[in-house]
This record gives C-alpha cells, sequence and structure tokens, in this order.
C-alpha cells in the first residue's frame, strides 16, 4: 500500500496541467499514486501528462471515463485509490515539492485521520494573490470540532489542502454529490471532519490554489443556487444526530441564510437572472431560513447580512438597485 493517493480530475486544461504534473513529480517523498482522471477531455490534457509521466518513476494510472463533471471524477479517484491516505489536487492547482512528505508525518506522529496545510491563492503565473488561507492548530482537535470551525470559518480546508485517512473516505462510502455544481466539496470536507476522530494541521504553506479569470465561482448563473442546497442537503443529512446540535443551530442562524445573501448578491447582477431570483426568495423556506438569521458577533459584515436578509424578504428589488449603485 502506498502512502498517499492524489486524485487529480481533468477536463481540457492543457495550457496548465504540466504545472500541476510537475509539482507532483518533484516531491521529496515518492511513496503515492497519482491517478489521473480523465474526465472525457478533448484537447491534448491527457497527452501533456503521459508524456511527462510515461518515462519517469513516478506510480501513476490514467483513468478514462466520459464527461460528467469534477464531482464524479473525484468519485472514480475514491473508488480507485489504495492508498492509506487520499488527497485531491485539482489540475490546475499545484503543490509544494515536500506536500507529501510533511503530511504524511504529520498524520503518523499525530494518529490523526485528517491532516490540512495552508495554501495560498496565485493567479494563472504563479503570483501570490493571497499568502494565508486558514488559522493553524496548536495541537489536534475533535473532528467535530473541527466541522464547526470549518463552518465558522475559524479554520480553512480547500480541496488541495488536505490528506484524509482513506478508510474514513472508503468505509462510510463517503463521495462527492454529482448533482451539485456549487458547494459539493464544502459538505465532503464536513461530512469527511465529522466521521474523523482527530484532526490537525501542518503549520505552513504546502499547496496553491490558482485564482482563475472565468472562474467558476465569478460567474453569474443559477448553479449558485446549489451553494443554498448544498448546505440544506448537510443540515438534512445531520438533522437527527443531537451530538451536532451546535453545528445544526449555526447552519439554521447563519450559513443558510448567509448562502442565500451569496445566492442574492450573485444572481442580482444580471437582470436576466431577477425572475428566477424572486422566485427562489418567495420559496417558504427560503423566507424561513432569512428570518432565521442571528448575528455571530457585532462587526461590519454581520450587521451587513442582517440588513440584506430583511432586505431580502421585504423589498428584493429595492435593495437590488442599492447594491447596484454601490458596487
Amino acid at each position: 500500500m502506498v502512502k498517499v493517493s492524489i486524485i487529480t480530475p481533468v477536463y481540457n486544461v492543457e495550457e496548465c496541467i504540466e504545472r500541476s504534473i510537475k509539482s507532483v513529480m518533484n516531491q521529496t517523498c515518492k511513496d503515492f499514486e497519482l491517478l489521473l482522471i480523465d474526465d472525457g477531455s478533448k484537447d491534448k490534457s491527457i497527452d501533456i501528462a503521459r508524456g511527462l509521466l510515461e518515462n519517469s518513476s513516478i506510480n501513476y494510472k490514467i483513468i478514462t471515463q466520459k464527461n460528467s463533471g469534477v464531482s464524479a471524477a473525484r468519485n472514480r479517484g475514491i473508488k480507485e485509490a489504495s492508498g492509506e491516505y487520499i488527497t485531491f489536487l485539482d489540475s490546475d492547482d499545484y503543490i509544494d515539492h515536500k506536500f507529501v512528505e510533511r503530511m504524511y508525518e504529520k498524520a503518523e506522529e499525530s494518529k490523526c485521520e485528517i491532516v490540512f496545510c495552508d495554501y495560498s491563492e496565485v493567479d494563472a503565473k504563479g503570483n501570490v494573490l493571497v499568502q494565508n488561507r486558514t488559522n493553524y492548530l496548536n495541537e489536534f482537535i475533535s473532528g467535530k470540532e473541527a466541522a464547526l470551525m470549518q463552518l465558522k470559518d475559524d479554520i480553512t480546508i480547500g480541496m488541495r489542502s488536505a490528506i484524509y485517512k482513506s478508510s474514513i473516505i472508503q468505509d462510510n462510502n463517503l463521495l462527492f454529490d454529482t448533482k451539485r455544481k456549487y458547494g459539493e466539496d464544502m459538505v465532503f470536507v464536513v461530512k469527511a471532519l465529522l466521521y474523523a476522530k482527530k484532526v490537525i494541521s501542518v503549520n505552513e504553506v504546502l499547496a496553491f490554489y490558482v485564482i482563475w479569470g472565468n472562474s467558476v465561482t465569478q460567474n453569474v448563473s443559477l448553479k449558485h443556487l446549489d451553494c443554498y442546497y448544498s448546505y440544506i442537503d448537510l443540515l438534512n443529512d445531520i438533522k437527527d444526530d443531537e451530538s451536532l446540535n451546535k453545528i445544526k443551530s449555526f447552519l439554521v442562524e447563519f450559513k443558510i441564510p448567509y448562502s442565500i445573501s451569496h445566492v442574492f448578491s450573485v444572481l442580482g447582477k444580471d437582470s436576466n437572472f431577477h425572475e428566477e431570483l424572486f422566485k427562489f426568495l418567495n420559496k417558504e423556506d427560503v423566507r424561513k431560513y432569512l428570518k432565521n438569521y442571528k448575528m455571530q458577533k457585532l462587526d461590519k459584515n454581520n450587521i451587513r447580512y442582517s440588513i440584506q436578509c430583511k432586505g431580502m424578504l421585504s423589498c428584493p428589488k429595492l435593495l437590488i438597485k442599492v447594491l447596484d449603485k454601490v458596487r
């Protein structure tokens, strides 16, 4: 059994996959497998990857499937993985040359099922946009504590910045929701944390998240509704577990109303989506969650969300006009 399985979905990324593959090839610890899930690429992505890997000593496998989306590709990787730990690396992101070494060593010495590190946000040329994205842990904490901290943004575990004990993913049939196009990675991380007994961090930047100008998170589309529905899915999944009451309360009183604010902010930018937005805001359950909003602390962001929740309930069209003027 190898130490780590690195799962990388590949779909039409010929302009950036070389950097990602080379970051894996340059690892100081070579006891890993790289699973490239070809999600029906139509460009030269896989040819570039194969050209880099075929004459190397890297343990890799290329798995081809019809185009089904990043979640389906990650799920295929989970089913094929044979490593003691699993990590996910998107084909436009990359990792530090000591990622596998540092993360595995920390997992083994601490006996933690999930280990996360810090990551930087960079542009396409590698220029740092945001140096640090998470707070660190000075000692291990429980998975339930970590899940609440993740939801509260007290820690930030991204797709490329953690390793997971394979058993907590595979034994619990933990998969990405292929129905969701937004927020599905957040649900996966939180669920994984809830299955873990112990979580700890490596207190350094070991991963790099590339921000592209056409990032899906910046485009106006109805897929942003999934931000709301992903949190609803999570709430439904944990609703019968009384040990998770703090997490349920936080979802109901803040995170779900916050997700509605996100949907409003994005869809409100484009009048082509206003009709669907107003239908969404008139849904009984959406209005219920907006009324449930509770400020978590007194700061400008929480005050803004409070005002926005009230505005979405009473005068959403006027609120859009106000936001258009201040943008």
